[in-house]
């Protein structure tokens, strides 16, 4: 598993070769939350980050490298893709384009007009080689099917907390996330309850702790 974050840097497609979503929307802490889910509703729950020389060196290179392709064409023909179908959807986002002032590092103002679905920042025509692309699977981060607990951290087994079971970070994380998640919350709820059920659980051991006796 690696984490892509070139998505806001080209466009998204399935393996149609259709776009199914805005890429352009915000930056990676919400793409992070939302794209396993948007790719894990596609055909075969797989999709394919496209972008051009252009976008090489503005995002944090993953774990595997893309496939290259001096082409569109071959591109399509290396991920099996349709090219005829690609092509379509590439020359009508490059027409789309409507290109200001590029910044990745901010919500800037190029956008697509009359394109659906929109790209609402960072739109650039993809048209320089080489071209590059990177495949897309659902992967998990957490679940929130996490333990039950309470603020004393205490794993609950119908509604009555554990004597020596305790829990913390993403083994608990559904108890504090609803939809989508916060960034570094899994550190600032491991940290904090942590603490709690570190210094719960070393409290149950001593209570254990067979007497011996006095010399």
């Amino acid at each position: 598993c690696t984490r892509i974050d070139c998505v806001s840097l080209g466009v998204v497609v399935n393996r149609n070769a259709q776009r199914f979503y805005d890429e352009g929307e915000d930056f990676w802490p919400k793409r992070y939350a939302i794209w396993g889910r948007l790719v894990a509703q596609q055909p075969g729950q797989m999709g394919y980050s496209i972008i051009d020389a252009k976008a090489l060196g503005r995002f944090m290179p993953p774990v595997f490298p893309g496939v290259l392709a001096h082409t569109l064409e071959e591109l399509a023909q290396k991920l099996g893709l349709d090219a005829a179908a690609l092509m379509r959807t590439l020359n009508d986002y490059n027409a789309a384009c409507r290109v200001g002032h590029f910044d990745h590092t901010a919500l800037d103002d190029c956008h697509t007009e009359g394109l659906r679905p929109a790209k609402t920042h960072w739109a650039r025509p993809i048209d320089t080689a080489p071209f590059c692309a990177y495949a897309l699977k659902p992967g998990v981060t957490f679940t929130y099917l996490g333990l039950r607990t309470d603020e004393t951290a205490a794993v609950r087994f119908s509604d009555a907390p554990s004597q020596n079971l305790f829990v913390a970070g993403e083994m608990m994380a559904g108890n504090v996330l609803g939809k989508g998640y916060a960034a570094g919350v899994g550190m600032s709820i491991g940290t904090a309850l942590g603490r709690i059920a570190g210094s719960n659980a070393a409290r149950a051991a001593i209570r254990k702790e067979p007497q011996r006796a006095s010399a």
